[in-house]
């Protein structure tokens, strides 16, 4: 499973390891490799926004700008061309930039079944929220 996370203006793949159940994100377009992960899909904005801070902080102590630069010409950055590509599916599901950024900016749901083991830990959870809290 694959998909697309928002933090901060920027896109980060996520993806899920189904023998661990654990989320890994990873920011493209930046300048070094930020990653972050989580156990749960509610937990990865956070993560995400967190991992982002530290990047940004160190990119600011070393005076080094962020963004991954496009090699070739016309000079820019990667996040150009990846807001582009955003774009053109946008464009092919008949919204604009700004919707289909928001839609992905909404809280992230995994698009597939949950499995066997994930429904016995949410129902774990539901009945320690009805008996503990």
């Amino acid at each position: 499973m694959r998909d697309i996370l928002i933090v901060g203006g920027l896109p980060a793949v996520v993806t899920l390891d189904p023998a661990t159940f654990v989320f890994r994100g990873v920011f493209v377009g930046l300048d070094g490799e930020v990653d972050f992960y989580a156990t749960r899909a509610s937990e990865l904005p956070r993560k995400g926004a967190e991992a982002l801070k530290v990047f940004l902080a160190a990119c600011q102590a070393h005076n080094r700008h962020p963004l991954q630069r496009r090699k070739g010409v016309p000079p820019g950055y990667v996040l150009e061309d990846i807001y582009a590509e955003f774009e053109a599916v946008a464009t092919q599901r008949g919204q604009s930039l700004e919707s289909f950024v928001q839609e992905q900016r909404q809280p992230f749901v995994p698009k597939r079944e949950p499995s066997d083991f994930e429904k016995l830990m949410a129902r774990q959870e539901e009945m320690d929220r009805r008996s503990f809290c």
